[in-house]
Formats: C-alpha cells, structure tokens, sequence
C-alpha cells in the first residue's frame, strides 16, 4: 500500500510525492523551463531530480543524476563550508543561501544556490529544493576589482582620480601620507590636486588645457605638504573617458623623486668641485712656475748681497711674499681637493696663523677669531696642502654653524697616545692636538651621528655637498690620526684632531730653514739636460747649475729634448724635465728617455702631480719627482741625491 503524503515549501506551496528512493516526479513541472539549474535533494545530500538547465551545465542526462551525492560535485576546499550552512536549513526561516565552486562541464564554477527546505505535514524538513545561477564573472570581477583596489591602496606613489577642474575624487593612502592632509581634509575642503608645484598660472592653463584636450601630461613638479616642507614628484596625469568618449575624469600618478633629484644635485655639486679642482690644478701649475721664478732669482740676489743690508731686507721682503703667495696655491690645490699626499716637516702653527690671516679677511666681522696655540709644538711630518684643507673646511664650518656671529676658537696642543687608546692610536707616540671650537647652533645626536658620512649635509638649501667633514676625515685617517666630536643642539661644536708627532725618513725637506742658511747649491760637475717651456724658469735653472759648476743644456720642449738627446755629441747625465710642455709632454718623453737611454737619471718637476703618478714616476730608482715651487737649494740636493745614487747602482766595470 502507497502512503501519500502533502510536502510543504514555503514558497510556493507545492505538492511532490517522493518515494524512499530517487525517482522522477519531484521537481515541479514548471522547472524545466527555466534557464536557472534547479535540483532536488534528500538531506543525505544524495540527488533527486534535476531540471535540463543543470543537465546541461553540468554535462549529463537529467535522469543519470539520480542518487549522484552532491558533494562530489562541490570542489574539495568548499566542502567544509557546505556543509557547515547545512543545519541552517532545519531552522527558520529554513531558507539559506551560498557559493561555492562547482565540477561543471565548463570546469570549476562559481555557482550561488538559493536553497529552500522541503517540509512534512508535520513541519520537518525531509528534503531541499535549490535554484542554483552561474556567477563565475561575477564573481572574477569582484576578485579583480578587489585586487585591483588593494594594489591602488598599497602602491608606492601617490594615486588621485579628479574631475578635469581638479577636484578630488578618491586619493589612495599614499597620497595622504606624502601630502600630510587627511582625506577629510581633501574632500571636505575641496583641496585642489592638480594646481600644486606648476611654476606660473599660465604653465597651469596650459597644463589644463592640454588634459581638457585628451592628452597625457608628464613633468617634473616641486609640490609643498601641508607642515610646509617640500617634495619633488613625477607627475603623470592621463585622461579617463566615459561611453561618450569624453573625459569624465583625470588619474594622477606622483612618485616622490626627492632622493633622486637630492642625489642629482650632490652629483652636480661634486662635479662642480671637480671642475674646480681642475681649474685649481691649472692656475697652481702656472702660479707655481712664476713663484719659483722669483723665489729663485731672489735667492740667488741674496747671495750676492754680502755687505749691503738694506738691499738684503727688501730682496728678503720679496721672497717673504713669494713664500705667501705658494702658500697661497696650496690653499687653492686644497680647495680643488687636489694635492697630493705629499710628507713634509710642517710647523702646525704655522699653518694655522696663514689661515688666520685669510678668516680676518673673508669671514663676517660678527665672528670673533681667537688662536690658543702652544708655541713648544715641534715640527713633525705631514702633508701641508691636506692640512690647510682640514683647518678650512673646520673653519667654514663653524662660520656656518653662526650666521649671527660668534666666537671661534682654533687651538693646538700636545697630547700623550696613551691618552688616546680608545682610538687605538699608537700610545709611544705623542699627538699634536689641532682643535676648533664654535659657539654655534650645534648639532643634534642624529646629525653627530652621520656627520662625518660622504654626501651627509643639512646645508642642502646653501648649496652643501656633504663632502668637506667626510674629507676632513679622511685627511686624518690619511696621516694615520684621530678625531673627536663634541656637539649638542645650542652648545656649539668642537673639534679636536690628532696628528702623529713624528718625523719621516722619507719626507722632503721644503723650505724648513730661514733664507740664507744652506742657500748654495750642492755642487758639481755633470751635463745636465735642462727642459723647461718657461723661458725664465729655464735660464734661472741654468745660472743655478752654472754656478755650483754643472755643465747645462736647455730645451724648450719635448721634441727639442728629444733632438738633443738623439744628435748631441756630448752624453747627457741628467734629465731636469717638466711634465707639462707643448709639442711633446714629459710624460711621453720620459717614455722615450727610459726606452732609448734607461740609465739617465731623470728629476721630474711638476706643480700640479696626482699622489698615483708621482708613485708610479718613483718607483724607477733612477727617478725623483720635485713639487713646484722649490727653493734652489732643495732642488740642487735633490739633483745631486739623484746623481749619486745613479752613480752607485751603475756596474762596476
């Protein structure tokens, strides 16, 4: 006997007559014609019937679906959620709704299913009717949209949609935080987003007008933030268009180029210095020919002064302002970051009363100079030219540090190395101290920090490159010393250096001794080769040698000496050359001597020479470099050192 029993939906009521067992009949006769999938299950998810949409989404006969357990249709990953919702449906309003991915015969889909519980005439739900749509696209286009928003959010510039006037429409984060204005702010407010950074209204017009007409803009823009401070942005605004093919909107994209364009005017600056250190190598090869003209010419007059005093006090006078006028072009080769490592007997005090001199001069008359120099500071080895560098770019530091004027302080002293283990300099030695001392604005810990780093300025609106500490420290560590900083925000700064107290064996001694004493030159007998383009320097060279007893030729420039070397009758014994000559340099002739003629002793003499080349001209024992300008008696001893030596490593015969 067939029991017939009423199952009850909630909507809308239908009559079905389900056996224990799957079988045809328990879908409505309406869905079939519809294009939405519908199915009939039990709740052991086992199916009933299905309707021809699903049969053909999914691939198969309507009938063959019969008893199929849905859940091997759902993908793996969804399962767990399906089957969580799944209780829902024996509660009111015993309706539920979800999307999960579905086997299709198109493949994995995303497919959204209404499900309505079936119910007894007693209220219990005994099976689950379901109207299922495809929303794959739908669902893509969320998942793009979503993706997309988060990449706009998180990108790394600023990203801003605007009417075509310029009022904002959305800003990503970015924008906020590079602006400093909140987006409350932005819309509230209708801060205009495209004005900003355009030199002139009349470069904005025309910036407007150009996008107004469909068309890309792309530029450089100095844009202020809302604290007040300053960025440098790429900007590219491109037109959005609507159905009608008009510009209903513009996208702005800003990058922050502030580092780049700061890295860009360092690079500027450094070529600017290097130009300048060029220019400076050029005026010192030339200013130095003219001073060792007069220091030379002068010496030889002093020595002819015997007995005449006053005329001794004005050609000592003469050569007292040849002295400051070298000084002078060291101070210039300093400045173009240009000398050479170069040891040398140096008085630091000496060197600081020099620069004295120049800050009476040049700096503010608001700053106050006071020197706290110990007159017991014996002369050690050092490179004068660095040295200069490091007390002027201290100097110029402290000017900067008190733009209203102030007190600086430059110092020297002695200290013990065992006072100064913890730089690990060596504690047998003592150390001169080199201190400079401001009442200036002072630094902050952070600044202290980086201060000595390359490229490190705060002085990026005055034109700072960032280089002067980093070189000041580097010319220290060149003459294996120290320095220490003391700093703070209101208090000023000080600098101490310290420098080995030492004397070199293989310094040269320059200028070390007051004229007159040792003025003669070594004396001597050879045939010297004499090439000098500077006729003057030339024939003061010339009466020099003449009259310590050399024998002395003299050429004009390379080819000229080449010519001599190749046709004299006479053997030449030494080579007296200037690297820096018309025709054929001395670079190129020293090649040609050292192929052609390997034992002649060759005295370099250069006023502008690079620390790698006079390395790599010394390295042949047969040759020694001199720097312009020489006193004559330390370019006679270096002429008779040379000869000597090539004497004694010639072979016995």
């Amino acid at each position: 006997m067939i029991v017939r029993r009423a199952f009850v939906m909630d909507s809308p009521r239908i009559s079905l007559v389900p056996p224990a067992h799957a079988a045809p009949g328990a879908l409505a006769p309406w869905a079939d014609s519809l294009e939405l999938a519908v199915l009939y299950r039990f709740e052991d998810q086992r199916l009933v019937e299905v309707n021809r949409a699903f049969a053909r989404k999914f691939g198969r006969a309507a009938p063959s679906w019969a008893d199929h357990p849905v859940l091997e249709l759902i993908h793996p990953e969804d399962r767990a959620a399906w089957r969580e919702l799944g209780p829902r449906l024996a509660r009111p309003p015993f309706h539920v709704a979800r999307e999960h991915r579905w086997e299709t015969a198109q493949g994995w889909r995303w497919i959204s299913w209404e499900e309505t519980a079936v119910r007894d005439e007693d209220g219990m739900p005994v099976a689950v009717r379901a109207i299922g749509r495809d929303v794959t696209k739908h669902r893509l286009a969320e998942e793009h949209y979503r993706k997309l928003a988060q990449a706009i959010e998180q990108a790394p510039v600023s990203i801003a949609i605007t009417t075509p006037g310029g009022t904002a429409q959305y800003v990503n984060s970015r924008y906020t935080e590079a602006t400093g204005y909140t987006l409350e702010e932005i819309f509230e407010h209708q801060i205009p987003l495209l004005r900003e950074g355009h030199r002139s209204e009349a470069a904005y017009r025309r910036f407007c007008a150009l996008v107004a007409s469909g068309n890309k803009w792309a530029g450089e823009l100095r844009t202020r933030r809302k604290d007040g401070g300053e960025n440098w942005e790429f900007v590219q605004v491109s037109p959005i268009r609507d159905h009608l093919d008009e510009v209903a909107y513009l996208l702005c994209l800003r990058e922050d180029i502030s580092e780049r364009k700061a890295m860009e005017e360092r690079l500027r600056q450094a070529q600017k210095m290097e130009s300048l250190g060029n220019l400076a190598g050029g005026i010192a090869h030339d200013f130095n020919n003219i001073i060792a003209i007069i220091r030379g010419f002068t010496e030889l007059a002093l020595s002819e002064t015997e007995g005449d005093g006053r005329l001794a006090r004005y050609l000592n006078a003469v050569h007292a302002a040849a002295m400051r006028a070298a000084s002078l072009v060291g101070q210039i080769r300093a400045f173009g970051m240009k000398s050479e490592l170069s040891y040398r007997p140096v008085r630091l005090n000496e060197i600081v009363s020099e620069l004295a001199g120049l800050i009476n001069e040049t700096f503010p008359r608001s700053i106050d100079l006071r020197l706290e120099l110990d007159e017991s500071l014996e002369c050690f080895s050092a490179d004068p030219d660095q040295l200069r560098q490091v007390l002027l770019n201290l100097c110029v530091n402290a000017r900067d540090a008190m733009p209203e004027g102030g007190l600086l302080t430059i110092g020297t002293g002695r200290v013990p190395g065992a006072q100064l283990a913890a730089h690990g300099l060596d504690p047998t030695l003592d150390y001169a101290l080199l201190r400079v001392t401001d009442t200036g604005t002072g630094m902050s810990p952070e600044v202290k920090a980086r201060v000595f780093e390359p490229f490190f300025t705060t002085k990026q609106d005055s034109g700072g490159t960032g280089l002067g500490l980093a070189t000041v420290y580097g010319n220290v560590r060149n003459h294996q010393g120290a320095i220490e900083l003391d700093t703070a925000p209101g208090e000023g700064a000080s600098f101490r250096l310290y420098l080995p107290l030492r004397v070199r064996a293989d310094e040269t001694a320059s200028g070390a001794g007051a004229m007159g004493e040792g003025a003669a030159l070594p004396r001597g007998t050879e045939r010297v080769l004499v090439v000098e383009d500077e006729a003057p320097l030339q024939d003061l060279l010339g009466v020099a040698l003449r009259s310590a007893g050399y024998q002395v030729e003299s050429a004009m420039n390379g080819v000229e000496a080449i010519d001599r070397l190749l046709r004299g009758s006479e053997k030449i014994d030494a080579l007296v050359l200037d690297l820096n000559m018309p025709r054929l340099g001395g670079i190129e002739v020293l090649k040609i001597t050292r192929e052609r003629w390997p034992e002649v002793p060759v005295l370099v003499m250069s006023g502008n020479l690079g620390a790698g080349l006079s390395a790599e001209l010394q390295r042949d024992e047969r040759q020694v470099v001199i720097g312009k300008p020489f006193d004559l008696p330390e370019f006679g001893r270096a002429l008779r050192a040379l000869l000597d030596k090539t004497v004694a490593l010639a072979p016995a015969s």
